[in-house]
């Protein structure tokens, strides 16, 4: 019988409520063998002790300690530290979550320590069955999980070089023999789900690790990796390797994704778990979530047990919309309020096109450019794309898209244009002096129109998904397929429109065009379907 072991995997919990995933892991029906931390705030599981303090921070804290207890004052040095130390103990309240964690496991909790971790941190990787596995590889029957703390970028105070960490992973391999690998590192494989934007667009994952799977690939079963957050949530196939990427977000109120993953000899299965948030609840941003914080309403699941006329309806604005919300959420189910009549509901058109547009959201209204692709669907799946070749034709491109609309009379079916695509064609549009009425008026926004309307008596239906609630996070949840296109998120599709533009060779400049445009049809479907599921609802 083939031995399968369940994982589960998260990484950069730097704000999100860990008691959430305790409750969670007391829910479990099954106990997991192994869970995995791969990095940053490990302090936040589990308090450096004193002794374990650099003299700096050593220096702070007895400074503290001194203005709180000033019959100290005269102690000498090493009386004041043991009284420090002792102080520490008593007054430790902080549980370690890590051993707490490792309780809901059978063979613990593996951890190594992230870019943002001072070196001291890796103390917190401490307790009964929780394993620092940088230092230390755990081997659990066929498989051998080895770790490497910290990145290979300049970002950061705990950093190693390539050559560093290409040792590490000998002296790792040769330590657990012939077993399978799980690697769990803070940083992902070079250019496998590493490409960051938020100190500079591009990708900081380790090409001593990339070059190490790629050698190893018929050994190394997967990475689990964190520390670039815009691509957590997510994995990807390198060969026979699994990498996966269980970042979350740092972002006041982002949700915690959780992997869970079956591996055996011969093969791999993952699933996600995200835990939710106030925050996570639409229309609920940060000062609503205070005064929810502040009248005991901590967790989803309080907030979508509350009535409508529990007293905080008069301290929060649109209160019966945002419960309904975390109703739907905390049920995963599709809420639909009878009564309700939604313009959606009338939409009556024999022109109903599916409408979107690329652009670069910096230059529409400034130019040199703004829109590089325009694409349009009927209702029958046929597409018709503009795309701008030279950003000196792009008044022409505009003009031919204006007199189509003026011609064909179209009601475009959108999704978020009243935010998005209408206010930056509307730029382009001015920044050429040219008529934009006729267009502004054709539009439908599926999300402020219909799913999003901010008003508990225009809204008909609440689907159970957590902010932001974007196109492709509403078509994945109403049963979308999932695609295998080269570009993945919007903010892409500007930076390789400047790479085409750069690029002198003609192959590679039209191979780009094609992922632009592809991508674009991609969202063209995607609307339609959204579309499509929701007309079914009426």
């Amino acid at each position: 019988m083939e031995i399968i072991i369940l994982i589960i995997a998260l990484s950069d919990w730097r704000v999100q409520n860990i008691g959430l995933f305790l409750d969670y892991l007391e829910e479990l029906e099954e106990k997991p063998d192994v869970i995995v931390y791969a990095g940053d705030d490990i302090e936040r599981f589990n308090r450096v002790e004193y002794r374990f303090l650099p003299n700096e921070e050593k220096k702070e804290r007895r400074n503290r300690f001194i203005e709180k207890n000033q019959s100290f004052k005269a102690l000498d040095k090493k009386s004041l530290e043991d009284n420090i130390q002792k102080y520490e103990n008593e007054t430790k309240s902080d549980v370690n979550k890590f051993e707490k964690i490792a309780n809901y496991s059978k063979y613990g909790l593996c951890a190594v320590a992230g870019n943002d971790d001072p070196p001291y941190y890796k103390n917190a990787i401490n307790g009964k069955n929780v394993h620092n596995i940088h230092d230390n590889p755990i081997v659990i029957d066929n498989f051998a999980l080895i770790g490497i703390e910290g990145t290979v970028s300049e970002i950061g105070t705990l950093l190693h070089t390539e050559k560093e960490v290409k040792t590490h992973l000998k002296n790792m391999v040769n330590r657990v023999g012939n077993k399978q690998l799980i690697i769990v590192s803070h940083s992902p494989p070079f250019k496998i789900l590493d490409f960051a934007m938020r100190f500079g667009k591009s990708h900081i994952g380790s090409t001593s690790l990339r070059n190490f799977i790629d050698k190893y690939t018929d050994r190394t079963r997967m990475v689990i990796s964190g520390h670039v957050h815009l691509q957590g949530g997510k994995s990807e196939k390198f060969k026979d390797t699994l990498v996966v990427n269980c970042a979350s977000h740092d972002f006041p109120g982002s949700p915690g994704k959780v992997a869970i993953i079956d591996i055996s000899p011969s093969s791999v299965d993952i699933k996600w778990k995200t835990h939710y948030g106030l925050m996570d609840v639409p229309f609920v941003a940060e000062k609503r979530a205070e005064v929810l914080k502040e009248n005991g309403i901590r967790r989803m699941k309080q907030l979508a047990a509350l009535s409508f006329d529990d007293p905080l309806s008069k301290k929060i604005g649109s209160f019966p919309l945002i419960v309904t919300y975390a109703k739907a959420i905390i049920s995963n189910k599709i809420i639909v309020k009878k009564g309700i009549k939604s313009a959606f509901d009338t939409i009556e058109s024999e022109n109903i096109y599916f409408f979107d547009a690329e652009y670069n959201t910096a230059t529409t209204r400034s130019g040199p450019y703004g829109i590089f692709l325009l694409g349009w669907m009927d209702i029958n799946g046929k597409i018709q794309q503009l795309f701008l070749d030279n950003p000196q034709d792009e008044k022409k491109m505009l003009k031919n898209f204006s007199e189509w609309v003026e011609r064909e009379n179209p009601l475009f079916i959108a999704y978020g244009s009243k935010t998005a695509d209408v206010p930056h064609l509307r730029n382009c549009f001015s920044r050429f002096e040219m008529s934009f009425k006729h267009i502004e008026n054709s539009f439908f926004d599926l999300y402020g129109d219909l799913l999003y309307t901010q008003s508990y008596k225009k809204q008909k239906y609440f689907l159970p998904i957590p902010t932001p609630c974007g196109l492709k996070d509403v078509s994945k949840f109403l049963g979308f397929p999932p695609s295998d296109l080269k570009l993945s998120i919007g903010i892409e599709a500007p930076l390789e429109y400047e790479k085409f533009l750069r690029k002198r060779n003609k192959s590679a400049k039209e191979k780009i065009k094609n992922d632009l445009m592809s991508y674009n049809q991609d969202d063209l479907k995607r609307t339609k379907y959204i579309y499509d599921c929701m007309k079914k609802k009426i």
